[in-house]
């Protein structure tokens, strides 16, 4: 038998759309890197060698059931409650504050706008894309590098209900803002029938921050204000992900109808509530921190004359620096030696600047000599 001619092949019918075929940036999957060494000064989680030593001890006696079977969390509820002044069925536990956020963007489709600061914490502009809300970003004064609520209460009020976010301190500058400043803005938001969002990161390294919040997140809860609270900078847990989300039970209800708790594991959950029984030793913790901060802080000011400090009190120190040229070079000096710092870069409202996490003494001195003796920044 001959063999056939080969045939021309036929153009393969187009597929149909599929709304499962969309355009993406690939922007959020994780690209961390760490070298041998090397000192994380950029994400501000807590280093310190007392809390890496209970954490060890924590996992070292880790009951094999937290992690063979599914995490129980009515215990380290009431614990919380305790910890937070807050009511117990107004608590929900994520794994990390990112899913806690992007949480609430999903659980209340009817809000359009998120209202903040700016510069801030990137995710949001992950949160607004996942709830197709439009980021309504306010500026600080660019004679001061300073954040004012009532600005946001202006910007909230022209135009539909939104998030209004407030970092307390800010996430970038260390800022914070007095207890009443805090509950004027809640007044506004709640007559404006929208959502104020407190996420109070730093918070443990503000001295009397809890009495600064307390009146707008302790009980009785508000219902139009919600707290989220990680665990990475507080209790030095940023790897274990694990964060709540504090809020008026019937605030919370939508928020549980995502079933947020499902990824949060037995393992985070023991290594929590380990940190909460040593209170004491966490605010020892905190106390040095703020005061290496503020060493840290004074010290580079006076090496690099150019460079100014701006008050705050989170676990890191933030200055202004003359250009953005000038705060890249300082970040990628400082990473020849071993050290990620963040460059934070100018706006038009906002001047560059620089963070890094205060964690000790020797670590604020040695970063301090490196600026000093750094590579100088070309005219």
């Amino acid at each position: 038998m001959s063999a056939q001619p080969p045939r021309d092949e036929e153009p393969a019918p187009a597929a149909p759309p599929s709304p499962f075929r969309i355009a993406s940036t690939g922007r959020y999957r994780s690209r961390r890197t760490r070298r041998p060494g090397e000192v994380n000064l950029k994400s501000c989680g807590l280093l310190d060698a007392r809390a890496a030593d209970l954490h060890r001890r924590t996992l070292a006696g880790l009951d094999p059931l937290e992690v063979l079977t599914y995490p129980v969390l009515r215990d380290v509820y009431a614990e919380l409650a305790d910890h937070l002044d807050a009511d117990p069925d107004g608590l929900v536990l994520t794994a990390g504050s990112d899913p806690g956020l992007g949480l609430l963007v999903r659980a209340f489709p009817e809000a359009r706008r998120i209202v903040l600061h700016h510069p801030n914490f990137e995710g949001w502009q992950k949160f607004a894309r996942i709830a197709g809300c439009r980021l309504d970003q306010v500026p600080p004064d660019p004679a001061t590098g300073r954040f004012s609520l009532t600005d946001l209460a202006a910007r909230l009020r022209g135009g539909p209900p939104a998030f209004v976010v407030v970092t307390q301190p800010h996430s970038f500058t260390g800022q914070v803002h007095a207890r009443a400043e805090l509950e004027s803005l809640a007044r506004t938001v709640a007559d404006h029938g929208s959502l104020l969002v407190l996420d109070t990161a730093y918070l443990a390294f503000t001295e009397g921050g809890e009495k600064e919040v307390g009146t707008v997140t302790g009980r009785p809860h508000p219902r139009h204000v919600v707290r989220v609270n990680t665990f990475s900078k507080s209790f030095g847990l940023s790897g274990a992900r694990v964060a709540v989300l504090s809020s008026h039970p019937d605030t919370v209800r939508p928020l549980l109808d995502l079933d947020p708790e499902g990824p949060v594991s037995g393992t985070a959950v023991a290594l929590l509530r380990a940190c909460l029984r040593e209170q004491p030793l966490f605010e020892e913790i905190w106390a040095e921190v703020r005061e290496v901060r503020d060493h840290l802080s004074r010290r580079v000011e006076q090496a690099l004359p150019g460079w100014r400090a701006l008050p705050g009190g989170g676990n890191f120190a933030t200055w202004q620096v003359p250009s953005p040229r000038e705060a890249a070079d300082a970040a990628a000096h400082l990473h020849e030696h071993g050290y990620v710092v963040r460059a934070v870069p100018s706006t038009p409202d906002s001047p560059a600047a620089v963070r890094i996490a205060a964690t000790d003494r020797p670590t604020a001195d040695r970063v301090t000599d490196l600026l000093r003796h750094g590579p100088a920044v070309a005219p």
